[in-house]
């Protein structure tokens, strides 16, 4: 049978192309599933402390301060300095890793990200920092960010040890 468009009986038979695919059943479908989950997450919990952008944004918010804002965004994510993660084919940030009056990185982020990078990655850092925290008294570590930077950084350094154990 041809995949193009055919017309029997006053309607048009749909391409296989347009049709939609069924849906997969298994892990692959879970996974997804809770990935935006965590995206969500991650999504309403930072919000008070400006969200998510894509690089476009962060780029955006570099330039009015310096000459060469891709590469100096492109240098801290190499470096480790800021969390960044892939989402729906572009790369996001969470803002609160950013004093955004000057575009400066906040000190205290970069120090518990340091902490993190060798036992969780990028997508698992920025779900930390928005989720409760036992060693915060059960306050998201976003929160904390400008308010208790030695509880941060001691937080992340618990659950680095945890994780490694």
């Amino acid at each position: 049978m041809s995949d193009l468009p055919v017309r029997s009986a006053g309607h048009r038979s749909v391409p296989s192309f347009l049709r939609p695919k069924p849906a997969r059943h298994g892990v692959p479908v879970l996974l997804q599933t809770a990935r935006e989950r965590e995206y969500r997450e991650m999504e309403q919990a930072l919000r008070a402390s400006g969200g998510l952008a894509g690089t476009d944004h962060v780029t955006g918010l570099l330039a009015a301060r310096t000459d060469q804002p891709i590469s100096r965004l492109a240098r801290w994510i190499v470096a480790h300095e800021v969390v960044s993660f892939e989402w729906k084919a572009g790369t996001m940030l969470p803002l609160f890793q950013f004093d955004l009056a000057g575009m400066t990185l906040r000190p205290e982020v970069t120090a518990a990200i340091r902490e993190l990078e060798a036992v969780l990655n990028d997508w698992e850092i920025c779900l930390w920092f928005a989720r409760p925290n036992a060693w915060l008294g059960d306050a998201a570590p976003v929160d904390c960010i400008g308010v208790d930077a030695r509880a941060l950084h001691d937080a992340a350094r618990a659950d680095r040890y945890l994780a490694r154990s």
